[in-house]
């Protein structure tokens, strides 16, 4: 019997959790960071970045579907030996809390600024990690029906977001490549760590019912969260001028703020509200693939004990430390550089090695 058979996930609910652990807070300032690096041709840039994301993705595929019924976590000491291979696990898992830190934080804080400003710190920090908590415990299928169930459910948001092309101006995007092709190629920095979460792939494979299609599976996945991207970015440019753009921090947001039904006139605290059901696959997701791991490096099946233990930590520590806005872009330029490490650069380590040592795998 396969080793993680009991909790496979169908094609949908793989495509959608990889969908869902990409797209978190920087879709609220992704139009200013792209305009700041390419103007309006920054969604030149995102097409740059999706195929990174792709061609990543694929290498990550390819080196696991050598031993389909294993997680990187069984892979890594196969290869490289316990000792080695558990030291290198531990730098895998501490990416992934990292990821579920920043993703976290960030979005708490967001919302503290946005619409809980006079809420202490750990009743919001309370309010996000009761949900976390119910959701992380469980095993891959729960995952994966929640990520599967909250993408149909809140489609409609992108409809929404439509609205605002009655007030679009073409002529911002005219004309293409105005300043050559250096200014695109200096956005792929900011595209490229968008899509940052494919690298789930690694622990979703063994799961995955039909391994056949998984090289399938992730491309949609990359190319879902390309879409929502282009059309939130494109939408910003047609409707902030190129000089208004990078004037705004979170541009996702504020056209929201200027859109107005005669029924609702908020739109954009409705959104925000629906918006955090589909923000919470990030870290989540981010979570589950740490606890995961460390459950496998503590020799333990369950790995409940360590959701428990990080969630009361997380408790504890925005209760006493708030970060300022320069901690966050800090931490978020670390996290920057260990995506195109860990998620970038390693699968064609893993690769390269497993195809040179693959004698040894197979043992």
């Amino acid at each position: 019997m396969k080793k993680y058979a009991l909790n496979d996930i169908t094609l949908f609910q793989y495509i959608f959790m990889i969908h869902g652990s990409q797209v978190g807070f920087g879709l609220m300032s992704l139009p200013t960071d792209l305009a700041k690096r390419a103007g309006t041709d920054g969604w030149i840039s995102l097409l740059f970045g999706w195929a990174l994301a792709v061609l990543a993705s694929l290498v990550i595929t390819h080196v696991m579907k050598k031993h389909p019924d294993q997680t990187v976590y069984d892979l890594i000491p196969r290869y490289f030996g316990k000792v080695l291979g558990s030291i290198m696990n531990a730098v895998i898992i501490a990416y992934f809390l990292f990821g579920f830190l920043i993703a976290f934080m960030a979005l708490v804080g967001f919302f503290k600024v946005e619409l809980l400003a006079n809420t202490p710190n750990f009743l919001m920090v309370l309010l996000f990690l009761v949900p976390t908590y119910n959701l992380a415990r469980n095993q891959v299928r729960i995952l994966g029906r929640y990520a599967e169930i909250s993408f149909w459910g809140f489609l409609w948001l992108l409809l929404v977001y439509l609205y605002p092309l009655k007030n679009s101006h073409w002529l911002h995007m005219l004309p293409m490549l105005k300043e050559g092709w250096e200014p695109v190629l200096q956005g792929v920095d900011t595209t490229g760590l968008s899509f940052l979460g494919f690298e789930m792939s690694f622990v979703l494979y063994p799961f995955l019912k039909h391994k056949e299609r998984a090289a399938l599976g992730i491309i949609i996945g990359n190319s879902i969260t390309l879409l929502l991207y282009l059309i939130v970015t494109i939408i910003s440019f047609l409707f902030f001028s190129p000089d208004d753009i990078i004037s705004y921090q979170y541009p996702t947001l504020k056209v929201l703020k200027v859109m107005e039904f005669r029924f609702l006139e908020r739109v954009e605290v409705v959104v925000l509200v629906a918006y955090v059901f589909l923000a919470i696959r990030v870290w989540t997701h981010y979570l589950f693939a740490a606890t995961f791991g460390l459950s496998r490096l503590a020799g333990r099946e369950d790995h409940v004990p360590f959701v428990k233990l990080i969630s009361i930590g997380m408790l504890l520590l925005f209760t006493f430390y708030k970060p300022s806005f320069q901690a966050m872009k800090l931490m978020l330029d670390w996290f920057g550089t260990s995506g195109w490490i860990i998620a970038f650069a390693f699968p064609f380590f893993l690769l390269g090695y497993t195809s040179i040592f693959g004698r040894k795998g197979a043992l």
